[in-house]
């Protein structure tokens, strides 16, 4: 059907017209996020599966489903975020290589950053939500800000910017681990780079489920436990050639299934399994963090027309500015008031509760923080001089 969005406008068009069923068994990929909504919509029908198949598959990581509780989907494969890197690009512009997620804020690299809109990419919103958790709101803002404020360009699918950083056109980007993966597979190892931050990151499941209706649910049932079942799951990781392994190309995506890190650990592209600790540091915001995936769930809409509204819609605006406080010696001072948010928690908690539910309310506050953005981009902008 084309990307996410087209998958799942067509799924909820065909179930508005044919309740009991639409003719289709299985709903695969798509992220996570989609999963809790067509639970609700009733769009999803219970897999119970046996435990021979769940026993290597946990419940959580670090406070993120991987399946659900009551057996209506399951992650299938695992993403985790990082940064990509063109080291071609990084050295011949003599630019610092990012390791961090603040550090994609740094004026250096202004101009040379890739990001898509996360209003179009879950992936790029997870990422984006992570940020904000774990660094908290004021200061996660800031880096949102920073890193959108260094943006080459916005692109419009999760694709884009790895792509851009590829091609040469962006320095670094931040992608889910599969396309890092593929571009570094696409390119050479001696060109490109992904990292896994060593501040953070957090596992995210892309999905399967058996749908409301199913014409053949017998069967449907029997390709979820094959999918899930170590001879499926190995067929993610393992290159061509390998026994077991994909005949034509590389899927390079990582497995939800614990068993098979342990079991083909020598062709894992990490260094360890993602369910183990691979940050390393001592940063306090780390320590103990658990992404709460129900809050990122809920307030997901409404982050996203935030962040398009102060950083995306306003990106020339925002980019201008910068651009000025950093030719004025002002970068420091600048991210700070740029990158202050739009409104606080407390208060995005009582719009959800109160206007978000109100279509004419929710169109009115997105050209609100849209102008609201314009304005203080426009302000500040004659202050750096």
């Amino acid at each position: 059907m084309g990307g996410s969005s087209d998958t799942l406008r067509f799924i909820r068009s065909e179930y508005a017209s044919k309740p009991e069923g639409i003719g289709l068994d299985v709903l695969f990929g798509c992220g996570v996020d989609p999963y809790y909504d067509l639970k609700v919509e009733g769009i999803l029908a219970s897999c119970p599966l046996g435990d021979d198949t769940l026993l290597s598959i946990p419940a959580s990581h670090h406070g993120t489903l991987l399946r659900d509780p009551d057996s209506y989907w399951y992650g299938v494969t695992i993403a985790t975020f990082g940064i990509l890197h063109n080291l071609r690009v990084l050295e011949y512009n003599a630019l610092p290589q990012a390791r961090r997620w603040d550090e994609l804020t740094n004026p250096k690299l202004q101009g040379w950053i890739s990001l898509s809109d996360p209003r179009n990419s879950g992936s790029m919103y997870s990422m984006m939500e992570a940020i904000l958790q774990s660094y908290g709101w004021e200061r996660g803002w800031r880096i949102l800000t920073g890193m959108a404020a260094n943006s080459e360009s916005i692109g419009r699918y999760a694709t884009d910017p790895p792509r851009q950083t590829t091609y040469g056109n962006s320095a670094s980007s931040i992608c889910i681990d599969f396309y890092g993966f593929t571009q570094v597979s696409s390119a050479g190892k001696e060109n490109m780079l992904f990292v896994i931050p060593e501040d953070f990151s957090v596992l995210s499941p892309d999905c399967i489920a058996l749908l409301k209706g199913a014409p053949e649910p017998v069967v449907a049932k029997r390709f979820i436990e094959l999918v899930l079942s170590e001879e499926g799951q190995k067929v993610w990781m393992l290159p061509v050639g390998v026994p077991g392994g994909p005949s034509k190309s590389s899927l390079l995506r990582m497995p939800v299934r614990k068993d098979v890190y342990e079991n083909y650990s020598t062709y894992s592209p990490l260094t360890i399994s993602p369910y183990e600790s691979h940050q390393g540091t001592n940063d306090v915001h780390e320590l103990g963090f658990q992404f709460n995936s129900e809050l990122a769930y809920k307030r997901r809409d409404l982050v996203c027309a935030l962040i398009g509204a102060q950083l995306i819609d306003t990106h020339r605006e925002l980019s201008a500015t910068w651009l000025h406080a950093i030719k004025a010696g002002k970068s420091t001072e600048a991210l700070e008031q740029l990158g202050a948010p739009l409104i606080s928690e407390a208060e995005l908690e009582k719009i959800l509760q109160k206007e978000w539910a109100v279509p004419t309310e929710r169109n009115r506050l997105k050209i609100f923080w849209q102008k609201q953005a314009q304005d203080r981009y426009r302000t500040l902008k004659s202050t750096f001089r």
